[in-house]
């Protein structure tokens, strides 16, 4: 008997990261998140804008494809951005935020992005990555936690001229991931909003594939090309 026990307790280690390494996302898994953005616009005037990701599964195919519904609401005003779909390897879904169990505290790939392990503390695994985009610097981190989801994410844009073009935090507010009840949030009232670029620093943001990218990894690109919600 005490043998069996000291095995238990040898073995648990093992048993939770089997557990962690054969998590499997399913259809209408959802994780939302409240996003606060601080931006500077063309006119040196500085905006907050508050609003929710909302990253929903709606798809999940045999070929180890998730396909993601992004859709961003703008809780001040009660507009809703156009849902974005996507589609993405189910074993390391680059359209979530999230990475692998067994690839915590390792240095990663994240569909072109390079995310470099950090540091762990207070149970997060902190990771952080740096691009440039027509000479726009994007630093995106993410806090994430043992199952390798995003508790939070933070990301800075940074213009030509080195100053800092806005903020953006996105903290994990709810999801059925861990608790299958948890019920998907609803949005009464909220209408489709009409998305105008606008000339950052003198570099037009345009989105392509490149951009979609971002707006799909970091969840705010679409506000930082200054996605202003008017009818």
């Amino acid at each position: 008997m005490k043998s069996f026990l000291l095995f238990l307790l040898l073995a648990f280690p093992i048993f939770v990261g089997l557990l962690h390494a054969s998590v499997s996302f399913t259809s209408n898994t959802f994780f939302a998140y409240n996003q606060t953005v601080i931006m500077t616009l063309p006119n040196g005037s500085i905006t907050t804008i508050h609003e929710v990701l909302l990253q929903r599964i709606v798809g999940v195919y045999p070929n180890n494809t998730i396909a993601v519904n992004l859709t961003v609401y703008n809780v001040g005003q009660k507009y809703y951005l156009p849902p974005v779909v996507s589609l993405s390897n189910s074993s390391f879904p680059t359209n979530l935020y999230y990475i692998p169990p067994p690839l915590l505290g390792k240095n990663v790939t994240r569909g072109s992005s390079e995310m470099c392990f950090v540091n762990y503390s207070n149970g997060l695994y902190l990771y952080e990555s740096k691009s440039n985009i027509q000479g726009v610097i994007i630093e995106f981190f993410m806090w994430v936690n043992s199952s390798g989801i995003a508790v939070k994410v933070q990301t800075f844009q940074i213009g030509a001229n080195l100053q800092l073009v806005s903020n953006a935090t996105a903290v994990l507010w709810k999801s059925n991931y861990f608790n299958p009840s948890t019920p998907l949030p609803t949005f009464q009232g909220y209408t489709e909003a009409h998305v105008i670029s606008a000339n950052l620093n003198k570099t037009l943001l345009i989105i392509s594939h490149k951009l979609l990218e971002y707006v799909l990894i970091a969840g705010v690109l679409g506000i930082i090309i200054i996605l202003l919600f008017r009818k």
